[in-house]
Parts: C-alpha cells; sequence; structure tokens
C-alpha cells in the first residue's frame, strides 16, 4: 500500500487497525476429517432469488466438502442453513478495496479451497479480486445486458478471469463470446418444496416475486383485470414485497379490480399457501432462472410465463407450460382464460409440468455442481 505524505499517522492507524481484523479472522479451519474446503461467496443470506440458491446450495455441499460461506453483509439468514457451514463476514466497512483483496486471498491461502464459487456482481469482483491458488468460479444469477447494462461489461471482464463461468440459460450465455463461452456451464437452480399442488383447487391465480419493474406485476394486474369480465369468481394472489406496492395497489383500484387483487407480501410457508391455486403466472421482462417458477411446476401447478431467459430453457409451450411474449398483455389474458377453460389442459399441463420441475431437485443439482467442481479443480 502507498504511504501517502500527508498523513502518515493516519496511514499507521489504518495499517494496525487492519492487523487487529486479519488476526481475529477466522483464517484457519481448526477441524481436520479429510474433506476438502469449498468457498460460497454471497452478499448475505438475507431474502433474494441468488441468496436462496447460495443458501441451498451451500447446505446441499457441506454433505461433501467443508463449506465456508464468505458474506460482506450482516443480516439474518431468510433460508435454513446447514450447521456443517460456517459463515465468515467480510468486514467491508472497516477495509478499503486493496485491504479486502488481502483479508479474501489470506482466506483462500489459508484455507486452500479446492474452488470459490461467487454470486452475483460485487461478490465475483471479490472472487476474482482474491485470487489464490484455488478455482475462481462465478455465477450469473441474471441477465445484466438489462438489468444494469451500463456495467455489462465489467461483468465480462470479471468472466475472462475466472477460471468457469455458471449460466442459468443458455440465452444469457449467448450474450458473451466464446472465449467465456469456453469455460462455462449452463446449470439450473436447486429447488425443493415443502408439499404438492391440492387436488382441490380454487378460482385462485397466483404468482411470487419482488414488486420490481423487472417482474412486470402491472402487465399481470391489467391482464388480469381484463380476464375478471368473464371469470368474476377468480382472485389474484400477489406474493412478495418490494418498491412497486403502493403504485401496484392503486393500479389494481384504478381498473375496479381491487377486491379481486390481493397483496400478501412476504410468507414462510408459500408453497402451502399457493397449493390450491389453479394456475401460476411469471410475468417478468426478463430474469436468470425463475425459483418461484419452477417450484410451482415441481408443486404440479398449470403455469403461465412470459418467454423470458430460463423459463424457454423449461417450458415447452401446450406441452409442460404456456409461453407468452414478453410484455403482451393480450396473449398473456387469452393464456389465462384458455387455462381457466379447460380443466383437461390444466391437468395435462401440471402433470408434465411436476415431471419437468423433479428434474430440478435440490440432490440432483447439488450433483451437478459436483461434477462441474471436481472437473474445474482438476484442470491445468
Amino acid at each position: 500500500m502507498e504511504i501517502k505524505a500527508k498523513n502518515p499517522i493516519r496511514f499507521m492507524k489504518k495499517g494496525i487497525r487492519a492487523i487487529n481484523i486479519f488476526r481475529s479472522g477466522k483464517f484457519f479451519r481448526t477441524d481436520s476429517d479429510g474433506k476438502k474446503e469449498l468457498f460460497i461467496m454471497i452478499s448475505s443470506f438475507s431474502r433474494g432469488g441468488a441468496q436462496r440458491v447460495a443458501a441451498v446450495l451451500a447446505s446441499e455441499l457441506s454433505k461433501k466438502y467443508h463449506v465456508t460461506a464468505i458474506i460482506r453483509i450482516e443480516a439474518e439468514a431468510s433460508y435454513p442453513i446447514d450447521s456443517r457451514v460456517e459463515v465468515i463476514r467480510v468486514p467491508t466497512e472497516q477495509l478499503g478495496n486493496r485491504m479486502k483483496k488481502t483479508y479474501i486471498r489470506l482466506l483462500k491461502i489459508c484455507r486452500r479451497p479446492v474452488a470459490s464459487i461467487s454470486f452475483m456482481f460485487d461478490s465475483n469482483r471479490m472472487n476474482t479480486w482474491g485470487g489464490g491458488s484455488c478455482k475462481v468460479i462465478c455465477s450469473e444469477r441474471n441477465n445484466p445486458a438489462k438489468k444494469m447494462p451500463e456495467r455489462f461489461e465489467e461483468t465480462a471482464d470479471q468472466y475472462r478471469k475466472a477460471d468457469h463461468v455458471v449460466f442459468q440459460s443458455e440465452a444469457v450465455r449467448d450474450l458473451y463470446d466464446e472465449a467465456i463461452r469456453s469455460h462455462s456451464s449452463v446449470l439450473p437452480n436447486p429447488v425443493s418444496v415443502a408439499c404438492y399442488a391440492s387436488p382441490d383447487t380454487k378460482h385462485r391465480i397466483v404468482t411470487a416475486g419482488r414488486l420490481h419493474p423487472q417482474k412486470n406485476q402491472a402487465m399481470l394486474i391489467r391482464a388480469f383485470a381484463e380476464f375478471l369480465r368473464n371469470h368474476r369468481d377468480y382472485t389474484l394472489s400477489i406474493y412478495g414485497s418490494g418498491e412497486l406496492e403502493s403504485e401496484l395497489k392503486q393500479l389494481a383500484a384504478d381498473l375496479g379490480a381491487e377486491s379481486a387483487v390481493l397483496f400478501h407480501g412476504n410468507v414462510e410457508n408459500i408453497h402451502q399457501e399457493i397449493a390450491d391455486a389453479e394456475m401460476f403466472v411469471l410475468s417478468s421482462d426478463y430474469e436468470g432462472l425463475s425459483n418461484a417458477l419452477l417450484e410451482a411446476m415441481m408443486m404440479g401447478i398449470p403455469c403461465i410465463s412470459t418467454a423470458c431467459e430460463g423459463s424457454t430453457d423449461v417450458i415447452r409451450s401446450g406441452e409442460n407450460g404456456i409461453l407468452v411474449p414478453v410484455g403482451d398483455e393480450e396473449e398473456l389474458y387469452k393464456a389465462m382464460c384458455a387455462l381457466a377453460d379447460d380443466e383437461k389442459k390444466r391437468k395435462e399441463l401440471a402433470c408434465e409440468g411436476r415431471k419437468t420441475g423433479e428434474g430440478f431437485r435440490k440432490e440432483k443439482v447439488a450433483e451437478m455442481w459436483i461434477e462441474m467442481i471436481e472437473r474445474v479443480a482438476a484442470e491445468q
């Protein structure tokens, strides 16, 4: 680190504080049972799709590896994590960028993980920063060209530095050049459900996700308001929270559907809550791969989705679900009407969707990740 002549005392104080932080860090593992070390890097395990996937993977992979989860944000975990997973928080508020790099590098040198897997932009950056002798695996959880186009080239730079990159869909992988695609894999999300769909369904349409422009619940509410004209006994249940809640509630009121559009917020028992639904709808403008959609399919709920990234990889329209063009309100309305009016078709889609969903069971997906980790670790 370069010493600035203007204030050497301040520099010394920073250096002493950094040394104290390192001394208090859990750089060495005391137990030893022959398992290899594996890092999982994520901002936190608080609510979010990437956080949920990281929590599930960390727990499943802890059966084979010593898993250390490296987080940056102090937040209560929203998802269960196996007790074998050790969690270390990087004190980012006390460290400058160069010291963060040193902190991660020391962890890698002392723990000697076989691989370090990171999720999302900032964690991917820290992973490639840290370098070290272990394999660096970055995981893309969305469509960066649409989510943060101004930083798309930065993501590409991260992925060029990584030893391997994991994408959720072929569509997102194809955004990058051959140099990146040549050291990448497309692996699905690991999911599990607490229950399956009820045989006694009610006239309910359900959706789940952040109340955010990406999810485009506004289009779903407009399509449902039109659908309601000829299906007066139906309700639309929206699960999730976000900055658009008041705006979406006002939209439902303006369309005269206020009493039929129900906002439930975040719930712990989401699968039990939606088990009696007649259909699940994902209205997103873009995705990585929707956990909510995969879970609804696994449960055996007939699904409609926009033809966004991820959904096009798992849904064969008309066979195990229905795809409608992104942003097409009219086609979404027609698809909801078609399912509501055809019980036989709902049962067919539910059956085939459940078969598809079984392929994303967490135990199966964990095996895919293990195969990838071992293969990458063995590469020269």
